[in-house]
């Protein structure tokens, strides 16, 4: 029919919005005889299908509006509501486009939904009326139990509601709501976070259907809606229509004339009626949740059934890689996402097949990737082609909606963009470590015996795992026994994991038959429900924290050797694997522990020995003949050496065969410059690299970082800062500087030999627990590994050393408090930090000055002060060091403290200028003819804080929305002290972490020292020409805490 209705807009995006009863008798006029939906005509698929026209569907509307009409009289207000509950036909569709017919919203209760959940969403709402369909009688005796005074009827079948709707009549009297923003469909959320929440849908935000399935996009590429919502093409969708994907499918039905198939719906899912349904229809496409998928591909004919479909798209979760990977090579596997909220997001089909895991928001989705915790970011939807945008139309009042989903970008593709979960799933430790368990269960629920995996441990010390077996394959088998099956598993996902989220063994528990993980309709576990379910389970994963049965306790009359064998055996059974041939005298830190190791081993060790072994106790004795001596009593603080001849004999120990060492190469050195950098990843050496990058006289450079993904690491935070990388002069190589050659591969270490000609040290740990002796096998070592690289190269690598002023931070306890550090090497051992990272830091330096004196190493140290955050670029300052706590601590706290103790004197750094600082000192010295040159990293021009007060005050208040009260720091201190030590306190008061190091603030004449940079300024332009912190810089840093 020329100029109809579909026809002027069936490849454009409209510019008006109808509702679905319109659109129905659009479709009954202009296609009557065309296929709305395939149904089956029986319920084992042996009487073949049924295809069901436009024209049924709106004789079925007007029999159901009708109906409706007759039993529970004609909406008349916009607040009137009644719901709809049935097995899942085409009776879903015709309930909730006949109730808006007769005036009323379509309520869509989930069936799966608690008494408790059903009673909130009636009360929320104000429903009091149900319809249902044969086969759902319990779950309506649920809801009629939960909401008193329900008037519930059953309806015709859509036989009969078709018959009603063909009859003769007088014109239907019903004045249904027409209006974009009038209120049509009543969805809620899964309840994943708690009770289920109404979500109003309008006539507009529903027709965004329509609009989605004509996004443009550039030539050659397709949004995944378009395929999703292809006129004509038959989709077989597997998703309960109650849920938002099953009523997303029901509207693309009628707003896109798709049609629709799916399984008997009084048969249980299965893959195999799946497949059956598959092969028999010839779907085009098909929409299944994750799991489904899953169980598909396993099923033995499931990849040929999926041969025969152009597209597999999946949605609600993500999806096995390999699963992922087989449909991709029968088919192409597409990603699908959206909300209850926000309908779908449009996105673009990736390029390359093999990103299938992965999104491409087309611009009119609005998307905004804004950075958050983990190298995650979350999406923001801000108003874009508002017409897409379903979003603004559900929730007309708003001006950006935050998803809570988050993301990884892409390693090396711009643009594209991997879900990692929901802020929700994130656990916040009781240390207020925050852990994302998305992808640890991801893969444990790729075992074939395994349905489920939950990690827990939200407020505790360290995380738990619950599995909940695939009970028809696991049968009767032995907990002990599916958890010894799976630790192989569990062992991979804690490699993948960041220290805090790995699983002991002793925290894993398997879940029971007869109480089944609480799920949503699309499959995915409901985590707080599930948490609360096993709440006495998971109780007792933790109630075993400070024994363990198998270790026993320690004996009184314990010798050292059987001591020292506890030891080991205690190690084990807090799961830290410890070889069983390391040395006794071997340092434990140097095989992967860990703090929260250390904790828990800490909390064993003294309730099994009935001694108090404090974590200071492991990191000051941090062998196991150690911990045996300190349990044993057999050492005193008076048989201890002193800290100055600890320092003392380790610096002998690797200096004094120096001048024995000298082989040296005498090459002249080259014109452009071949550099290794270490800890290329870590904050300082990200900007420094990027300088690297930028010098024209750097040929290349090697990366030399203890991961084995350092580039991808590397790739994303450049990313993160806005920096388009070109990585194609670099070289990342894993090293270990614990090993000989720095671990690598003696043909890459020679090539470095010929090659390298400035040595930028840069990687160490920062733990101010550790102690100088866990910090010496590599990293004291590893600094001699360097001088031996310097002296066996060809061009004598000049060794730039990137030290702290932790290393001469002790200076007032043996100069007078008016001076400042000079620019020379230290006199003595005591001005080191009493604690291990100063003084491992002041050992380095000691042994490459005695490098640079007996065997001719060119030198240059550089202690760097308090390195800030960037004064250009959009590198956030870490939000979890000590300054940046106490301005998120103040926000929560509503008081801001007048001074810094100690610290009050600003001589901060910004991390760009730091880095262009340390570039120039390497380009400076690798002119000058002096081995050795002594460098400060602080800015010469200090102000005092209360100067930035004002400006931090300012930004607080417009963030609180209140005044903020300017106190001494004694009372602020007091204040963060008194709060609760809850995770959620933690989150908003970062400083209770390290309220210890605040405390230390008071003391007076412990602050860290002025140093000198008369010399600096000469070697550094831009120390030379550093101007001091002011208020656009504060402001530029809160802007980004407040990111």
């Amino acid at each position: 029919m020329a100029g109809s209705y579909l026809e002027a807009h069936a490849t454009e995006i409209d510019s008006e919005v109808k509702s679905l009863p319109t659109v129905v008798e659009e479709l009954a006029r202009e296609c009557p005889n065309t296929t709305w939906m395939r149904v089956p005509k029986d319920a084992e698929l042996t009487q073949g299908w049924r295809d069901i026209t436009y024209q049924e569907l709106a004789h079925a509307v007007n029999g159901m509006a009708r109906w409706v009409g007759r039993v529970f009289g004609i909406g008349r207000r916009s607040t009137d509501i009644a719901a709809y509950i049935g097995i899942n036909d085409t009776r879903y569709a015709v309930a909730q486009v006949g109730l808006i017919k007769a005036g009323y919203m379509a309520l869509l209760p989930s069936t799966r939904n608690s008494q408790e959940g059903q009673a909130n969403l009636f009360s929320t709402t104000k429903c009091n009326y149900l319809l249902y369909s044969a086969g759902v009688d319990s779950q309506v005796e649920t809801i009629k139990k939960a909401v008193p005074g329900l008037h519930a009827v059953q309806i015709p079948s859509f036989d009969e509601l078709v018959e009603q709707g063909s009859k003769p009549a007088s014109p239907y009297p019903g004045a249904y709501s027409n209006k974009p923003n009038d209120r049509v469909v009543v969805l809620h959320t899964s309840g994943s976070t708690g009770l289920p929440k109404p979500i109003y849908h309008t006539n507009a935000s529903i027709y965004v259907t329509r609009q989605l399935g004509r996004h443009p996009a550039p030539s050659g590429r397709r949004n995944v809606q378009d395929a999703l919502f292809e006129r004509d093409a038959l989709l077989f969708a597997m998703a309960p229509m109650f849920h938002m994907m099953g009523t997303v499918v029901v509207w693309r039905t009628i707003l896109c004339r798709a049609p629709l198939t799916y399984i008997p719906p009084e048969k249980p899912p299965t893959p195999d009626l799946i497949i059956k349904t598959l092969n028999q229809t010839g779907a085009k496409y098909s929409l299944t949740p994750p799991s489904m998928l899953e169980e598909i591909v396993e099923a033995p004919s499931g990849l040929d059934a999926l041969t025969k479909l152009d597209l597999v798209f999946y949605g609600g979760g993500p999806l096995a890689d390999g699963t992922g990977d087989k449909v991709n090579e029968v088919s192409r596997v597409v990603a699908v996402i959206g909300s209850t909220e926000a309908h779908l997001i449009v996105a673009r089909i990736p390029e390359d097949k093999h990103d299938w895991k992965y999104f491409e928001w087309a611009p009119g989705a609005g998307a905004y990737m804004e950075p958050d915790a983990g190298g995650l970011f979350e999406m923001t939807i801000r108003p874009a082609d508002e017409r897409v945008q379903a979003i603004f139309k559900t929730f007309s009042d708003i001006k950006e909606w935050r998803t809570k989903d988050l993301f990884e970008q892409h390693p090396r593709k711009k643009g594209l963009w991997l879900y990692k979960g929901r802020k929700d799933d994130v656990l916040v430790l009781s240390n207020g470590e925050k852990f994302n368990p998305v992808g640890f269960e991801k893969l444990l629920e790729s075992h074939a015996l395994v349905k489920g995996a939950l990690v827990v441990g939200q407020g505790r010390f360290q995380t738990g795992l619950l599995i909940e077996p695939e009970w028809s394959l696991a049968k009767d088998i032995d907990p002990v026994d599916l958890v010894d099956q799976l630790w192989p598993l569990i062992e991979q996902a804690n490699t993948a994991s960041p220290q805090h989220g790995r699983v002991w063994k002793s925290k894993v528990a398997v879940a029971q038959r007869e109480k089944p993980f609480r799920r949503t309709p699309k499959g995915s576990i409901v985590r707080q429900q599930t948490n609360a379910l096993y709440e006495s389970e998971i109780e007792a994963l933790y109630s075993n924290e400070s024994s363990d049965d198998e270790l026993g306790i320690l004996s009184k009359d314990a010798d050292l050797a059987s001591t020292k064998e506890w030891i080991r055996k205690a190690f084990k059974a807090k799961g830290f694997e410890i070889p069983d041939d390391a040395p006794d005298d071997a340092d434990i830190f140097n095989y992967g522990m860990d703090s929260l190791q250390v904790m828990a081993l800490s909390s064993t060790l003294s309730h099994a020995s009935g001694n108090t072994v404090s974590p200071r106790v492991i990191y000051s004795n941090p062998t196991i003949a150690g911990l045996a001596g300190y349990l044993a009593g057999g050492e005193t603080d008076a048989q201890q050496p002193s800290r100055e001849d600890v320092m003392d004999r380790m610096v002998r120990k690797y200096t004094h065969d120096l001048s024995s060492k000298q082989v040296g190469g005498n090459s002249q050195r080259p014109q452009l410059h071949t550099v290794i950098l270490t800890g290329s990843t870590g904050s300082l050496g990200n900007h420094i690299l990027q300088e690297l990058l930028d010098d024209p006289s750097i040929a290349h450079i090697y990366c030399l970082n203890r991961s084995a993904d350092a580039a991808s690491r590397q790739q994303k935070s450049f990313e993160a800062r806005g920096i388009k990388a070109d990585f194609s002069k670099v070289t990342f190589l894993a090293a270990n500087f614990g090993q000989e050659r720095f671990g690598l591969d003696v043909n890459i270490y020679n090539d470095l030999l010929q090659f390298v000609d400035i040595f930028v040290h840069n990687a160490w740990a920062v733990d101010f627990n550790k102690t100088l002796q866990t910090y010496e096998d590599v990293h004291v070592a590893g600094t001699r590994r360097a001088v031996d690289f310097s002296l066996q190269s060809r061009y004598n690598a000049q060794i730039v050393f990137v030290s702290s002023i932790a290393s001469v931070g002790n200076w007032f306890a043996t100069h007078s408090e008016d001076t400042a550090v000079p620019e020379r090497i230290a006199d003595s051992h005591s001005v080191a930090l009493p604690q291990g990272y100063g003084e491992s830091k002041h050992v380095a330096a000691m042994i490459l000055a005695a490098a640079a004196e007996k065997a001719g190493v060119p030198v240059t140290i550089v202690r760097a002060g308090q390195l800030a955050g960037s004064a250009e670029s959009i590198a956030e300052w870490n939000r979890h060091e000590w300054l940046p706590s106490i301005i998120l601590s103040s926000k929560a706290l509503g008081i801001l403290p007048k001074t810094l103790g100690n610290q009050d004197t600003v001589d901060w750094v910004p991390m760009d200028l730091a880095a262009k600082s340390v570039v120039e000192l390497a380009a400076a010295r690798s002119k000058q003819s002096e081995k050795l040159a002594i460098t400060h990293l602080v800015n010469p021009r200090t102000v005092s804080w209360s100067s930035l007060v004002p400006t931090v005050k300012t930004s607080l208040e417009q963030e609180r929305g209140e005044a903020v009260k300017v106190v001494s720091f004694k009372e602020w201190l007091q204040a963060l002290s008194s709060s609760p030590r809850t995770p959620e306190e933690i989150e908003k008061k970062p400083g209770l972490k390290i309220i210890d190091f605040y405390e230390a603030l008071q003391t007076e004449g412990s602050g860290l020292p002025p140093m000198s940079t008369s010399q600096t300024q000469k070697l550094s332009k831009t120390v030379a020409q550093m101007k001091p912190i002011d208020s656009t810089l504060m402001a530029k840093w809160l802007k980004e805490w407040q990111q």
